[in-house]
């Protein structure tokens, strides 16, 4: 069913999430075990994707319906890990913000100062560094930068 309502709606994609809701809603109703729902949800998310806003509009239904239900389709190890990617791609992008912005104003960056800023894990400090890629006047000064945090992180 799936596969034919994702061929029916190839050019109405707000009715594609609606099918994708009424699909995924018909998993709870039919009385199927929480591990068959997981599984049979994830087939039909491959084959019905949405775009990102439709997608999130569709998770933020699925979210409340789960809660009245009492029955997550996430198990809080998965919320969890999926919470942890979150963290690390926005880790690596604002690091490479960094390198990109840096690599603009000097040209090729160290090895060195690669490795240096990726063992910086939090995000303020990132941030603030993000900030100082426009102030400072050499890529040894943005290094001292670098070095200052790390000291302060041990």
């Amino acid at each position: 069913m799936a596969h034919l309502k994702t061929k029916a709606t190839t050019s109405n994609l707000t009715e594609r999430e609606q099918w994708k809701w009424n699909l995924t809603r018909l998993l709870y109703e039919k009385g199927y075990n929480r591990q068959e729902i997981a599984d049979l949800y994830k087939v039909i998310d491959l084959m019905m994707a949405l775009p990102e806003a439709l997608q999130f509009s569709f998770e933020e239904k699925l979210t409340q319906y789960q809660e009245e239900r009492k029955m997550p389709l996430l198990t809080n190890i998965e919320k969890r890990a999926l919470a942890r990617g979150k963290e690390i791609g926005a880790k690596e992008t604002s690091q490479q913000s960094i390198f990109d912005l840096l690599e603009i104003r000097f040209g090729t960056l160290p090895e060195s100062l690669i490795q240096s800023l990726k063992q910086i894990d939090d995000m303020i400090v990132l941030k603030q560094l993000h900030l100082q890629t426009i102030s400072v006047n050499s890529l040894e000064e943005f290094q001292q930068l670098i070095d200052s945090n790390l000291t302060n992180e041990n």
